[in-house]
């Protein structure tokens, strides 16, 4: 009788639940993961299945401040802040030559694509407007930066488009389309510094280019938010094709090439001729 009691004691030691991980230890994971050796290619849709509202997500009262959630969520930052250092992104960037994901070889059906997040913020014309507004009948090339590496990304794919003659030359070419710019400083001190320096933005960026060229704060895009959307790296630069409805079509990073070069001024013409065909549908309905 007393062995049998002893072997249920041991099962019961046996059966205890393993003990979860420490919070601290996660963290400590996470900030030594290794860089990135090879761009993640792109074989699928990625952004969200919803439109979001980033202003939104950053709406917290009192009380929420202080929730078990908001700590979790402030957690998650520190983690993604240690993972992402500058030596990481750095050495991330170089390894593969900034180009953090590869393109798909074509756009995304609209059926299948998801959603670029809508938020509101200020332009260089000094209007505060929110992402989907502009987007409005329009073909979105939408490109997004936090460094000066990143916006030489991202200037490699429209180089010649992006002067006061270069962009009526685009209108010329792509009637429905648009370039839209997204300047996010990395930290609170750096968007200081970029407000300061608008004046000299302005100047370096066509008017008919300033209403659609936001300056926003680093705390709009989390770190969640980055992820989903791919660009976790901020050495570099990343460029989304959108449709009016904020569907991200097609993306890529880091610098251009010929054949993706190709593929983009495909993609932009293909999606041109289905937003104009959506229309002639609503006015035929």
């Amino acid at each position: 009788m007393r062995s049998i009691r002893a072997f249920s004691v041991s099962a019961r030691q046996l059966q205890r639940p393993r003990v979860s991980q420490p919070r601290f230890a996660k963290t400590v994971e996470e900030a030594a993961k290794p860089a990135l050796q090879k761009p993640q290619p792109i074989t699928k849709p990625f952004g969200y299945e919803e439109p979001i509202f980033l202003n939104k997500l950053n709406e917290h009262s009192i009380s929420e401040t202080f929730s078990k959630e908001s700590r979790e969520r402030r957690q998650k930052e520190i983690d993604y802040d240690l993972q992402h250092s500058p030596f990481y992104d750095s050495k991330s960037f170089a390894n593969t030559h900034g180009k953090i994901f590869s393109p798909p070889i074509s756009f995304f059906k609209q059926s299948k694509s998801l959603y670029f997040p809508n938020f509101e913020g200020y332009t260089l014309s000094k209007n505060k407007r929110q992402l989907y507004d502009v987007l409005k009948d329009k073909v979105t090339i939408l490109r997004m930066s936090s460094a000066i590496s990143g916006e030489n990304c991202t200037n490699s794919y429209v180089q010649d488009y992006l002067s006061g003659p270069g962009y009526e030359q685009f209108k010329e070419k792509y009637p429905h389309s648009q370039i839209v710019d997204i300047n996010i400083p990395q930290s609170w001190i750096k968007g200081f510094f970029v407000s300061l320096a608008k004046n000299n933005i302005r100047k370096m960026i066509p008017p008919p280019r300033h209403d659609s060229y936001f300056v926003l704060s680093h705390k709009l895009f989390t770190g969640d938010v980055k992820r989903t959307l791919k660009c976790d790296n901020a050495c570099s630069g990343y460029l989304y094709i959108l449709d009016e409805t904020g569907k991200i079509r097609w993306a890529t990073s880091g610098m251009s090439d010929e054949e993706e070069s190709t593929v983009l001024w495909r993609s932009m013409r293909a999606l041109e001729k289905e937003l104009i065909q959506s229309k002639e549908t609503e006015i035929d309905q």
